[in-house]
């Protein structure tokens, strides 16, 4: 499955249409929750609410993953809504919310609401007829954007572009409910979901775990760890040398004085302060490629065992020499996204499943790829723990500061059900625009098609970028030919 910013969506035009989820009563019928809110859920909560309190504005849009399904066959409407109010209740993390108050003294609590299976419904929203795919675009990316506000809920929406022949169903959810993997599993339940309601038959699914289950004992768990905790020491041992902070990275230029004058957008990041206008930021550019084909890939992975090293290390070594070759850095430094789904139980869940672990790739001596690769690999050993503390957790232990400017992520699909029909092109992974000028992106996933490229990063003081990814790109071509 590609993974594209939304206005690169394949999408045909047609009747758009909104499903949004409502309950009878509002939020005050809903119950008390006590299962704690992962940290990164609340991390997310926090860069909102502080940005709404500064600025007046609401915080945390531009921040959602969704994915789109196309079905080959004319709309059934009844079908439909019974898919997405199924997918509803079978995922108790669209049924919950999340509400962050700041106390007197600056700290923060938590308070989680609940409903129950059954009690949440979609009302059907007709949007309108297009017959441009770009104004159907940025009216689905202008609705996404003001759905998935955090700090509210339903921090979600479906919708659905109709054709006589065809319709594109669709999700949009904010990072806090939702991972890359929670919208590659999408693709196919929803598919299933729609096809057992159109043949009025029971859904052949997977129980999936609940993802408050996991939050609250990842929070607990998690809570009890101090700064000797593998996670934190490693991470301490990553910043040390950059004076506490994230690194930049070298890929970019140096941030002018005075920034020009881009979209006013939202920033989510934490921000203190009075209320004042958020500045501007730029604009992110996008790229999409295939890199490999299957046998290809089949052959770069069988030079990666012949090297002594990981698929993983492999992909990470060839960024580090592409690197070192378009910068001249001395040292590849990443954060890579590890998944935290431990247990079968969460394998089908909904969720923000996800660890952030540092990662540091010494190329100074300018080594050829299997070299790197072997160096991909160990790092990866070393760092094996290192996202198994929240990053929320982290900082609060050990003071990190900033965020991530370079960060590389690796998922493999293919043990994914529908994962080839998904891959040939009938569902796309979809992100929101993004905004940033610091911030540069990689997502490596392989697939039953192979090795897919997708990445954002600044449109200006990024001249670098497309030289770098176009040297990884080569790297991994040509050991493929050459394994």
């Amino acid at each position: 499955m590609d993974f594209l910013q939304i206005l690169d969506a394949p999408i045909e035009p047609g009747g758009l249409v909104e499903w949004i989820p409502v309950v009878p009563g509002g939020l005050g019928s809903w119950r008390r929750d006590a299962r704690e809110t992962s940290h990164n859920h609340e991390h997310h909560l926090r860069s909102a609410f502080e940005y709404r309190a500064r600025t007046h504005r609401e915080g945390g849009r531009e921040s959602w993953l969704g994915v789109s399904i196309d079905f080959d066959e004319p709309m059934s409407v009844p079908s439909v809504r019974a898919a997405v109010v199924a997918y509803i209740n079978r995922h108790e993390v669209l049924r919950s919310h999340v509400v962050l108050k700041a106390d007197h003294d600056g700290r923060y609590r938590t308070e989680r609401y609940s409903t129950d299976r059954d009690t949440v419904h979609v009302k059907m929203t007709r949007v309108g007829w297009y017959t441009e795919r770009s104004l159907l675009l940025e009216q689905i990316a202008g609705s996404f954007d003001r759905a998935t506000a955090p700090l509210h809920w339903p921090a979600y929406r479906f919708a659905t572009v109709a054709r006589p022949r065809s319709f594109t169903l669709l999700l949009a959810a904010d990072h806090s409910l939702v991972d890359g993997y929670s919208l590659v599993t999408a693709q196919y339940e929803l598919t299933e979901l729609y096809r057992a309601a159109r043949d009025r038959r029971p859904s052949r699914l997977e129980p999936a775990g609940s993802y408050l289950d996991f939050s609250d004992a990842e929070r607990r768990a998690t809570d009890a760890e101090g700064a000797d905790h593998p996670a934190a020491v490693a991470w301490a041992h990553f910043i040390a040398p950059h004076g506490g902070e994230f690194p930049p990275t070298p890929l970019l230029d140096e941030l002018p004085a005075a920034p020009s004058v881009a979209p006013t957008v939202i920033d989510h990041r934490p921000a203190g302060g009075t209320a004042e206008a958020a500045p501007p930021q730029p604009f992110q550019l996008s790229r999409t490629s295939l890199l490999l084909d299957d046998a290809h890939a089949r052959r770069f992975e069988a030079f990666c065992a012949e090297s002594g090293a990981s698929v993983v290390g492999g992909v990470l070594g060839a960024l580090a020499v592409a690197l070192h070759q378009t910068t001249n850095a001395d040292e590849f430094i990443a954060i890579m996204p590890r998944h935290t789904r431990t247990d079968r139980s969460w394998l089908h869940s909904l969720g923000w499943f996800v660890g952030l672990a540092p990662l540091t790739i010494d190329v100074h001596d300018s080594p050829d790829l299997a070299e790197a690769a072997r160096r991909g690999s160990d790092e990866l050993r070393k760092k094996k723990h290192a996202g198994a503390l929240p990053f929320l957790r982290v900082a609060d232990l050990i003071g990190v500061r900033g965020h991530p400017r370079m960060v590389v992520s690796y998922m493999d699909t293919r043990a994914t059900p529908r994962a080839d029909v998904a891959d040939a092109g009938t569902a796309h992974v979809l992100r929101s625009h993004s905004y940033a000028d610091d911030e540069v992106y990689v997502w490596v996933n392989r697939t039953p098609g192979g090795f897919r490229l997708h990445a954002r990063y600044p449109a200006e003081g990024s001249r670098r970028v497309p030289d770098f990814l176009d040297l990884f790109a080569r790297l991994l071509a040509s050991s493929s030919k050459d394994g």
